[in-house]
């Protein structure tokens, strides 16, 4: 009796697992892999400019009049296709692996980057922010509802 419990038990969990895994495979926004820099421990936010966190509508377009920053889009690439504001570049965090190397070496990280994606409750932009941060970004900042917002206020987009 005992043995008969115990091997359904085990068809069940792997049965569990492997649902889990096809659902996983195919999810649109993946949890990407952390980060090789990051390492348990040496994480640190320090006071002041130095980190990632949300900016308002009326500072990024302040920066994007001055060039002051580098705009990213975390939306999908249909959506990023669809429309975006003019000049960002797209950073999909879940494909992460086809972009986060060439980035890294291309970009300054004390240059400001500012990730949006649409939609008061999407979560791509402050990941990207996050994942960029521990990749060695320092001034990152995220524009909740960016996409809506920045044309809605009539701002240059493609």
């Amino acid at each position: 009796m005992v043995k008969q419990a115990t091997k359904e038990a085990l068809i069940l969990i792997l049965a569990a697992i492997g649902i889990a895994l096809a659902v996983y495979a195919v999810r649109p926004d993946k949890i990407g892999i952390a980060p090789a820099r990051v390492t348990p421990g040496n994480i640190q936010q320090a006071p002041g400019d130095i980190g990632f966190s949300e900016i308002s509508l009326d500072d990024a377009v302040r920066l994007y009049e001055k060039k002051g920053a580098i705009f990213a889009d975390a939306r999908h690439a249909a959506d990023f296709e669809a429309g975006h504001i003019k000049g960002a570049v797209h950073l999909y965090a879940a494909d992460q692996e086809t972009w986060l190397h060439d980035f890294l070496a291309a970009v300054d990280p004390a240059k400001v980057i500012i990730t949006y994606c649409d939609g008061e409750d999407c979560h791509l932009a402050p990941a990207l922010a996050e994942l960029l941060f521990f990749n060695g970004f320092n001034n990152v900042r995220y524009l909740r509802n960016g996409w809506t917002r920045w044309r809605e206020g009539g701002f240059p987009v493609e």
